[in-house]
């Protein structure tokens, strides 16, 4: 740093002798690299903390609004009130969840603690904001968004499974279980994902949601090519008359009369078998079914379009539901926790729609689905079943589709895949 003098005249009085002596001393003024740069005001959330008295907090266990906001002065009435303005289908604040962050600012001039506002951060892509500072307003503010196309590609080892690769090929770009369930759901037609096989490949194409710089989750996926068993699966995401649908390279919907499985992946724990050794009968006898194991609860889907035969209870399926989709198949679900609300015999339903939830009611041993399947009156296994593609694209759309895939597709066909060592092709025999 560059210091600057200058001289000038000091007069000392020396209390001891009365006399004053002139001296010369140097006295060092600022310069302009000495002057003091004020602060950059802290915002958050829209506001600038300079102005307030700011206090943080995490919620706790079993807290309400009243946890919350008495400590604060705010008087139980008004609490109420902003209970029930936070109710507003905009804001949708029924209750505070434990472990979210908030945000107190009061006036820094008032003794009182007074609150003017609290933020309750209630998602990655939102918080919502208790105004007092005139009558009680509540509001919702949504972070920006925003998208960036990635891609990756896999393979299935020898033990391991669709989650696992994806997982592994994401750690470093922050991908959640989100991507692996979008991916499953695009080809879950055509593929068994409880049943992949080592050397099954991937790729993908897809936007990933980022707010605040921080990854939140996946958005579209764009493209998707899968190997499973040697046999080539495309799938790229089309608007048809405002309607996205996923259709392979020659413009056929990836979506087929039904579903692979009656509910989102966990593990096949039981396959159809002519000779299956029963874990409550204690015997030897045939399972006409393919069972799921999955959390008690779990939505469990119809597989296929059709009416409802029959939504009861017996001592040895529990709760289930019966489905007969056209002249030729019929599929059941057995051992169901409890029937979703509205299934009575006659009840159509929709490819998808939640029928029951995941139970142990009957012959069960524990929380899972028996899926049965009837083909012309008789029982078979359903992952044998060849279903071809439905809904396909309209004639005037296929000229154009193919000319929107090209680039996506060579985009695909030239994405590299991991380095592994080699694995013998054996099953592995759950996506989880």
């Amino acid at each position: 740093m560059i210091k600057i003098y200058f001289w000038i005249s000091i007069t000392i009085l020396f209390a001891s002798c009365g006399e004053s002596v002139q001296v010369e001393a140097p006295i060092q003024l600022p310069s302009s690299q000495d002057t003091i740069v004020p602060e950059k005001p802290i915002f958050e959330y829209g506001f600038c903390l300079d102005s307030f008295e700011v206090h943080r907090g995490e919620i706790k266990q079993d807290w309400t609004l009243s946890h919350l906001l008495l400590p604060f002065n705010v008087s139980q009435l008004v609490v109420n009130e902003a209970s029930e303005r936070s109710k507003d289908s905009l804001v949708d604040l029924s209750y505070i969840t434990t472990g979210k962050n908030y945000m107190m600012l009061c006036d820094k001039m008032d003794t009182a603690n007074t609150l003017q506002y609290c933020i309750y951060d209630k998602n990655i892509y939102e918080y919502v904001v208790f105004d007092f500072t005139d009558s009680v307003r509540v509001y919702k503010v949504e972070r920006p968004v925003e998208e960036e196309e990635k891609q990756l590609t896999g393979i299935i080892k020898k033990g391991s499974n669709l989650s696992n690769e994806i997982q592994a090929a994401c750690k470093d770009i922050g991908v959640t279980s989100e991507l692996v369930t979008k991916v499953a759901q695009t080809f879950a037609w055509s593929i068994d994902f409880f049943r992949l096989y080592p050397e099954d490949k991937f790729k993908v194409i897809y936007d990933e949601k980022s707010v605040e710089g921080k990854v939140s989750g996946t958005g579209r996926i764009k493209a998707l090519f899968f190997e499973h068993k040697g046999k080539t699966h495309y799938a790229f995401a089309y608007n048809q008359d405002d309607k996205l649908g996923y259709y392979d390279e020659e413009g056929n919907s990836n979506k087929s009369l039904f579903l692979m499985a009656p509910l989102k992946y966990t593990r096949m724990s039981s396959p159809y078998s002519k000779r299956r050794f029963h874990p409550v009968q204690k015997r030897w006898k045939a399972h006409l079914g393919t069972d799921y194991a999955a959390s008690k609860g779990t939505p469990i889907w119809a597989t296929a379009d059709g009416t409802v035969i029959a939504a009861t209870y017996s001592k040895n399926n529990g709760y289930y539901v019966k489905l007969k989709h056209n002249k030729v198949y019929t599929t059941q679900y057995l051992h169901m926790s409890k029937i979703a609300k509205g299934m009575k015999k006659g009840r159509t339903v929709l490819q998808g729609e939640t029928i029951g939830y995941v139970g142990s009611t009957g012959l069960a041993t524990g929380p899972h689905v028996c899926y049965r399947f009837w083909k012309n009156g008789k029982q078979i296994d359903h992952r044998k079943e060849v279903h071809h593609s439905s809904e396909p694209l309209e004639d005037e759309h296929i000229e154009e589709y193919l000319k929107f895939i090209e680039p996506l597709k060579k985009q695909l066909d030239e994405m590299a895949y991991p380095q592994h060592e080699e694995t013998e092709s054996l099953e592995v025999d759950s996506l989880l």
